[in-house]
């Protein structure tokens, strides 16, 4: 049989049909066709390794401000402050709390005032409805300003308060002896608003001061400042004299002894008054230049040292 289908004499059909020109065919090559194929790289998983993390911690150089990841938590390490706020300066919230400090001073005065006024007419004229009545609503309208006056005052001091101690975490390690919390709790809380504030702002003053080293354990045994007690103590006799006067007040009773202890009492509370809010101030300006003479780096990028606070 001839033609194109034709068997050559091995018995394979077609085994050595070539072209007309003569030329060879082109033969089939897989190894050639795979070299050129895309080849994924290979796999590589990474081995467990348990003893990762037991060697000596590192320690960031000095003055190398370093972000602690999530793994370098250490279990007797006081809880950080979370990372999405730095140091910040609080000199114009210390300036707006300062402002309105100044405010209640002057409406503690304008309250010692319209007593005074009060146990006056009441002394004068007695049977006069009109100016009784009349001398009642000066006392009435300087109350409320005054308590406005304390609540905007007070709130602006426990932000600048807040805002401080974020800044006294980051600067020392030492642990505070009341949570951040009690900031606010401290002035709240029946009873224990009569020493907790001062504890607060203790600690806040010492992590604050250059002096105080970063990785001191424990704030609680360094003393306080004369400058905090001073401000406390004269607060808290304000504040019970205040709540004396203002409870006689409330009870509307006109006789003239009680309000003649009332104007005592108010121009007292209005001394004492004068007295916390110049010493708050400059409690302000004190803890605003520690902050800002201390180097804005935190604790833990400092380098332990084995020497104790100087105070």
């Amino acid at each position: 049989m001839t033609g194109p289908t034709a068997a050559d004499p091995s018995g394979r059909p077609g085994a050595e049909q070539r072209p007309a020109g003569g030329g060879d065919l082109p033969s089939y090559q897989p190894d050639s066709y795979l070299a050129h194929r895309y080849q994924p790289p290979p796999l590589q998983i990474p081995s467990y390794q348990p003893n990762a993390y037991d060697g000596p911690p590192t320690v960031p150089p000095t003055g190398a401000a370093q972000v602690p990841g999530p793994g370098d938590q250490d279990p007797a390490k006081p809880p950080q402050p979370p990372l999405d706020r730095w140091f910040t300066s609080e000199q114009a919230m210390g300036l707006g709390a300062s402002i309105l400090i100044g405010l209640v001073t002057v409406m503690s005065w304008a309250t010692a005032w319209s007593d005074w006024h009060s146990y006056r007419i009441v002394e004068a004229v007695r049977d006069d409805q009109d100016k009784l009545d009349q001398a009642d609503l000066i006392a009435g309208s300087f109350g409320i300003v005054a308590a406005l006056a304390l609540a905007a005052a007070a709130a602006v001091f426990i932000v600048w308060l807040w805002r401080v101690r974020w800044n006294a975490e980051m600067f020392c390690r030492g642990e505070h002896r009341l949570t951040r919390g009690w900031v606010l709790g401290s002035w709240i809380c029946p009873v224990l608003n009569l020493w907790y504030p001062k504890q607060v702002v203790d600690d806040i003053v010492a992590a604050s001061d250059p002096r105080t080293s970063p990785h001191v354990t424990t704030l609680r045994g360094i003393p306080g400042t004369r400058l905090v007690w001073a401000w406390w103590l004269t607060w808290v006799v304000g504040l019970v004299l205040d709540n004396v006067t203002q409870r006689t007040v409330l009870d509307q009773d006109t006789d003239l002894g009680t309000l003649l202890q009332n104007g005592i009492l108010s121009s007292i509370s209005a001394v004492s008054t004068t007295a916390a809010a110049v010493l708050a101030v400059l409690l302000i300006q004190r803890v605003n230049d520690l902050q800002m003479r201390r180097p804005w780096t935190p604790w833990w990028a400092f380098e332990p040292s084995p020497e104790p606070p100087v105070r």
